[in-house]
């Protein structure tokens, strides 16, 4: 399960090794920041040869022994685990977590690089407590229904961006620790009313059965849990649930990396299309299932070919019968310009979104800008930017100048 995918893997030897990582090739900020903390490199090698893996559907747990210092061990929850990308870039591990009992800290990964781990002082618990924020933020009042998905990777909760929308419901994420896991079951307890329901989305491997009891524990009665084998059949169990007519659209994006579903998830919330998640070569057979019971009368594809394959925009043309014109692909160079790209399919006039623009009452209009470095912080907020009707728009440190000239058309 791990190995597929993997090219010229069969009858050949594959080993994998953890190494200390070289931290003399990072940014000097990176390496001031790591000090003297574990750098570890993980790599697969299939016959000697050192081979790229990638695979969201079997993620690898990693423990790394360690003694913290005292000052980690009177606030262990800020002791992190770094992925850090090939041109020095730090993107924090949201399952990350130092285990006191073993001694070791662990997270888990479906990708090898280079991994650190740290101390950060000021780490917000993997966007858990972002989540919570725009929970207080949008339903300042109580609520009959709360959608909870893994802080640990993003699938379900992009997936499960339409049905939250669907439900009114805010999008809350399961941490892996102790206290991540009792920030939202105290929210839960002061916020959804007494016979409201939890929508768990994904099996028991990514939020336990153990939180689930515990659900019950704080006195929720109702949970409903939406999982498949994987986070494919997953994205199709969540469909089935959103219950659309037949002709609805449906969008297509990578369940192997987030960017594109998370740039497309509050459009889709907005009109009531599922998102369904495939695979860069092919659409999983659970999904192919779906697309032709629903007969979309049209079929988007997020972001190019470097993300979903040729092969998937033929299976779609095929499945749903459409003709080429109606199965369209939207996407951009990279992250940030399919974001754009996006928004200016569905919105190209912002002042059109509804209670927006020069031309409403209030004049104002309302876009989200989410880091398209980080996944929990942004995917948090794709329920929040469709309650106000708000296109997500991915950017690295800076606006690229593409977007300042989309935001300031909007605004004119």
């Amino acid at each position: 399960m791990m190995l597929t995918g993997v090219e010229n893997v069969d009858g050949s030897k594959a080993q994998i090794t953890i190494g200390q990582g070289d931290q003399s090739a990072l940014p000097e900020t990176v390496r001031t920041a790591i000090g003297n903390h574990p750098l570890i490199q993980l790599t697969l090698s299939v016959d000697g040869q050192q081979t790229a893996w990638n695979n969201p559907d079997a993620p690898v747990t990693v423990a790394i022994p360690y003694t913290p210092t005292a000052e980690e061990l009177a606030d262990p929850e800020h002791i992190v685990v770094w992925y850090i990308d090939g041109s020095g870039n730090v993107v924090s591990v949201p399952n990350g977590h130092y285990d006191s009992d073993s001694r070791t800290v662990v997270f888990s990964t479906s990708h090898f690089s280079d991994y650190a781990v740290a101390y950060d002082p000021v780490i917000r618990l993997a966007g858990v407590e972002t989540a919570l924020a725009i929970a207080r933020a949008a339903y300042p009042r109580k609520i009959s229904t709360a959608v909870l998905a893994t802080a640990g990777n993003y699938p379900d909760a992009l997936a499960g961006s339409v049905l939250a929308c669907q439900l009114n419901a805010p999008i809350l994420l399961v941490g892996d620790s102790e206290a991540a896991q009792k920030k939202v079951l105290d929210y839960l307890t002061a916020n959804l009313e007494a016979d409201g329901t939890a929508y768990i989305l994904g099996g028991t491997a990514v939020i336990s059965q153990s939180f689930a009891d515990r659900l019950r524990d704080v006195g929720l009665k109702q949970t409903i849990r939406l999982a498949g084998s994987d986070c494919y059949a997953t994205s199709v169990k969540i469909a089935e649930q959103l219950q659309v007519e037949t002709g609805t659209p449906v969008v297509l994006v990578s369940g192997e990396n987030y960017p594109d579903a998370l740039s497309v998830s509050s459009i889709a919330a907005q009109k009531g299309y599922p998102i369904l998640l495939v695979q860069k070569s092919g659409i999983p057979a659970a999904v192919k299932q779906t697309i032709a019971a629903i007969k979309p009368d049209k079929v988007y594809i997020i972001g190019l070919q470097g993300a979903v394959g040729e092969n998937v925009e033929k299976e779609a043309g095929l499945l749903s019968g459409l003709a080429a014109e109606d199965v369209i692909r939207i996407g951009g160079e990279d992250r940030y310009d399919t974001s754009l790209a996006v928004a200016q399919y569905f919105l190209p006039d912002l002042s059109a979104i509804p209670g927006s623009g020069s031309g409403s009452p209030s004049g104002v209009q309302t876009v989200c800008i989410a880091t398209g470095n980080n996944f929990p912080d942004a995917l948090a907020g794709s329920g929040y930017a469709a309650q106000h009707n708000a296109p997500i728009i991915l950017v690295d440190a800076n606006l690229p100048e593409q977007v300042i000239q989309y935001l300031e058309a909007g605004a004119k």
